[in-house]
């Protein structure tokens, strides 16, 4: 009996030492790193913050989230090689940094009349959905968003008032990406400076505007060093946020899931706070004194008919690669139609 007894506890020993286990396993922090190129405070600073939110409320604790701002983890034009690579679990970044390297949404990027931030968000997962286009060859995309756009969210802002072509030629205006090959068709003289360096630029008429989204003119203060805003269809931004799919796929179901289900709600709340920092950002710059001016509508006609033939040379080239670009002109031309209805 003695024996028995001394099986019996032997055995209930060894069992809760295999329940503790099964509990500890159950119960596994996964802990992700999370890059972005750019500051916290930023619009795309704030989609990343509320991504993490997001997963973490809705695991319950079991995804833990570590965000690197900044690009202290990654740099601006090496995420999608990071993630793949394994220096970051989840990273955030913009496709207009490397227009070679993302074909597909360097077509969206362009100076197209959008006339909300999400319509270029949701082309993007229209198109993302249906080509699976190989510049996310290996990486999963779990969410899309967009810097501020809309009718009056984006433009130039700076010294001089814009009523047509005659006053931009010439004119030195910072711009990136493809706004840079717009202001080049526009006559003006364009100018790259990291957004940091704006301010002083401004102040000191190095340049004399800029071409870009209005949700910058706020957290830079760019209201204190310009005179004059006025809304044109500017250069898109489209950000993706990206897991490497073997990541993604070593994940439990029930974190898979959630990460699947909040993916379009997210875009949609990063969509529309950028939208309303772009529309807030010339509210603000009025508020503070700056004078907005109005490009006529046959002028303003005008304009876009010369930026066009940035994606004749868009359709050419990607087309000499072998790439479908016909396919993706023609489905972005009829989503910018379908979407831009519904604002």
């Amino acid at each position: 009996m003695r024996k028995t007894l001394i099986l019996s506890l032997v055995f209930m020993f060894v069992a809760g030492f295999v329940v503790l286990g099964e509990c500890a396993s159950e119960t596994k922090v996964i802990r992700l790193k999370f890059s972005c190129w750019t500051t916290p405070p930023s619009p795309p600073g704030r989609a990343v913050a509320k991504w993490i939110e997001m997963v973490e409320q809705r695991t319950k604790g079991k995804v833990k989230v570590d965000a690197f701002f900044a690009g202290t983890l990654l740099g601006g034009k090496n995420t999608i090689e990071g993630v793949l690579q394994g220096a970051a679990d989840v990273g955030m970044n913009v496709s207009s940094f490397r227009p070679e390297r993302f074909p597909m949404l360097a077509l969206l990027n362009y100076p197209h009349p959008y006339k909300h931030t999400m319509v270029p968000v949701k082309i993007a997962w229209d198109m993302y959905n249906k080509f699976k286009p190989n510049e996310f060859k290996g990486v999963k995309v779990i969410s899309f968003s967009c810097n501020g756009m809309g009718e009056n969210g984006c433009g130039f802002f700076g010294k001089f008032p814009i009523r047509g072509l005659a006053d931009l030629k010439g004119k030195e205006i910072r711009a990136t990406g493809t706004g840079v090959q717009a202001l080049e068709k526009l006559g003006a003289t364009p100018i790259f400076s990291p957004v940091e360096e704006i301010y002083e630029s401004l102040q000191k008429n190095i340049i004399k505007g800029v071409y870009t989204t209005f949700e910058i003119i706020k957290p830079f203060k760019f209201n204190e060093v310009i005179e004059y805003i006025t809304p044109f269809p500017a250069p898109a931004a489209v950000m993706f946020t990206i897991v490497k799919n073997e990541t993604f796929n070593s994940w439990p179901d029930d974190v898979k899931k959630v990460i699947e289900d909040m993916k379009i709600e997210h875009s949609e709340w990063a969509g529309n706070y950028a939208h309303a920092e772009g529309q807030g950002g010339l509210t603000y710059a009025v508020e503070k004194g700056v004078k907005k001016t109005t490009i006529p509508p046959e002028e303003r006609e005008k304009m876009l008919q010369l930026l066009k033939p940035l994606v004749d040379d868009w359709l050419k080239t990607n087309t000499a690669k072998g790439l479908p670009a016909k396919q993706w002109l023609d489905e972005f031309n009829r989503l910018l139609v379908k979407y831009n209805a519904q604002y």
